[in-house]
């Protein structure tokens, strides 16, 4: 049986593999039009893209949105909180893939002007995300498409 997890493993660890495979895959089923995949997906064919599987490399841009997130947490802030975003206050970066939760945090207390007493949190849904996690990162870990 099929592991997928560890042919995503591999398909991340080797550059350029997923899209020899689709492409011998393409090939194959092209030349042997009456070969059948049974309950086969896209994949299986050959018939997904590097795009639709979502592989990044280190140095792509990956285009994220962004936006004020006032949860209902029992803590307050210690005073009034110097941002109250408009309505629809959605914003979007252009970041390289490489790029950390950390460092977007910094850039985005800087470019927000955000007093230090505050803490600059990036979260995904209502999760905290770890410093340490790239763009890419995020994109393998939680549902992402292009």
């Amino acid at each position: 049986r099929s592991d997928k997890t560890l042919q995503d493993i591999v398909y991340k660890l080797v550059p350029g593999l997923f899209k020899d495979e689709m492409k011998r895959r393409r090939d194959f089923y092209a030349a042997y039009p009456m070969a059948e995949v049974p309950n086969g997906s896209n994949e299986d064919r050959g018939e997904v893209s590097e795009q639709d599987k979502g592989n990044l490399t280190d140095d792509e841009i990956v285009s994220l949105s962004i936006e004020f997130y006032e949860g209902s947490s029992n803590a307050s802030p210690p005073g009034p909180l110097p941002l109250r975003p408009q309505k629809n206050g959605l914003r979007f970066l252009r970041c390289p893939a490489a790029m950390t939760v950390m460092h977007l945090a910094k850039f985005l207390r800087n470019k927000m002007d955000v007093p230090s007493k505050y803490k600059v949190e990036v979260l995904y849904e209502d999760e905290p995300l770890k410093e340490y996690y790239t763009l890419m990162d995020i994109a393998y870990i939680y549902p992402w498409r292009r």
